[in-house]
């Protein structure tokens, strides 16, 4: 089966796709990855076939006014909106031109992928939309994930609805005249696009499946990219080794003076308590603070068999890196980057593995040393590895193929 994957956001976004696709290129499906440029090294490495679309978008989307539009699902100011639309007709173009030149028998799309739905209408093929968010499927269980409040009550369900509506406006011109001009199809498709399967890539340990999803709707479990063959550089495997396992920071996904500041005060913070700390940077430099024996900063590494090796995580809250670590058995300090950190830190402090969602504007030095001992206790370090062992024993991918595959049975 020829299957065409479509994804655009970040690393926690895009890496569980890339998991999926090696998966299904062992079980001798074509598959080609449609993602950001900046990953397609990530995909090459792992030797899957990836179709780079434009960054432009997503780093225009990772400003705090571009935040601000997807929260809200419009774009107050004009010269935002033209931007937007400018790099979304962009996107768009991009998108349909990899599907074009693969031509898919059946794609699996992640939500931001605005593209997908209308290329499966141009294209004739079958869909799946999956994500690693409970989102796009309403239900009374809980509100969507992308607004910060545990629970609307009776709105609960509606509140999905008008989350999907939200996000739709903000791309609706650019993809009116995108479908009229590149797929030659109608401006306003005579139905909404209904994938023929949704799969949800997290584990209903963390969020336990709803009683009023259907049949057609899988909760599988995380995907899982491993790396058994990445190696540490000498550096990071010097530090782990010469010492306890230190603190995770995770500075990705913060604006530049809060990953400033955050830096700052996990190292005081740490040292008061005489714990060592590992500034995770994606990169970026931080100022006044140096690597020595008890910090190290570093840029990028094998996430998943890194976090094994440290005493406890403070990260953003992407679906990924939550799961990541909790898999790893480590409990987390989560300082939501966007709306679905939230959600994600109210799971795992519900679940008594780690403290309520963080403000990171907030944080002090006694701030963090209080999360540090919070996190060291026997209660939540216990947690933490129950949690660990059900997320390992989980399906995972496996679980996912098996879906697809059934798909395509059921087709023949």
């Amino acid at each position: 089966m020829r299957i065409g994957i479509h994804v655009y956001g970040t690393r926690d976004d895009v890496e569980p796709y890339i998991a999926l696709a090696k998966k299904l290129l062992l079980l001798g499906h074509s598959v080609q990855v449609a993602g950001p440029r900046r990953f397609a090294p990530l995909a090459y490495r792992h030797g899957v076939l990836y179709e780079p679309l434009p960054d432009d978008l997503l780093e225009r989307c990772e400003t705090p006014d571009g935040r601000g539009a997807l929260a809200g699902g419009i774009l107050p100011k004009r010269g935002l909106a033209n931007h937007i639309h400018a790099l979304s007709h962009e996107l768009l173009q991009s998108e349909w031109l990899a599907a074009h030149a693969f031509w898919p028998d059946l794609i699996v799309y992640h939500p931001s992928s605005i593209a997908s739905p209308h290329m499966v209408e141009r294209i004739g093929c079958r869909s799946i939309m999956a994500s690693p968010l409970p989102i796009l499927t309403p239900t009374s269980a809980f509100p969507t994930p992308i607004v910060p409040w545990r629970t609307l009550g009776p709105f609960n369900r509606f509140s999905h609805t008008v989350a999907d509506r939200h996000f739709t406006r903000l791309f609706r011109n650019p993809i009116l005249k995108w479908r009229r001009k590149m797929l030659g199809l109608p401006e306003h498709p005579r139905l909404r696009h209904a994938p023929d399967r949704k799969l949800y890539a997290y584990s209903r340990h963390l969020v336990p499946v709803p009683k009023d999803w259907g049949r057609h709707i899988h909760v599988t479990g995380a995907w899982w990219l491993e790396e058994p063959h990445c190696r540490l550089s000498a550096e990071l495997e010097t530090f782990l080794t010469n010492g306890p396992p230190p603190v995770y920071v995770a500075l990705a996904g913060l604006p530049e003076r809060l990953a400033h500041d955050l830096a700052h005060t996990a190292v005081r913070a740490a040292r008061m308590l005489g714990k060592r700390v590992l500034l995770a940077t994606g990169g970026r430099p931080v100022r006044g603070v140096v690597s020595s024996s008890d910090v190290l900063i570093y840029a990028d590494a094998g996430r998943n068999e890194l976090l094994t090796r440290t005493d406890m995580i403070f990260h953003h809250g992407g679906a990924a890196t939550t799961a990541a670590a909790l898999r790893a058995g480590k409990p987390s300090a989560i300082y939501p980057a966007f709306s679905e950190g939230y959600f994600w830190a109210r799971r795992v402090h519900d679940l008594g593995a780690g403290p309520p969602p963080v403000k990171v504007k907030r944080l002090s030095v006694e701030g963090i040393a209080v999360l540090m001992h919070a996190m060291d206790t026997p209660f939540v370090r216990e947690k933490v590895r129950q949690l660990s062992s059900e997320l390992r024993d989980e399906g995972g991918i496996d679980d996912a193929v098996r879906a697809i595959e059934q798909l395509e049975r059921l087709r023949g």
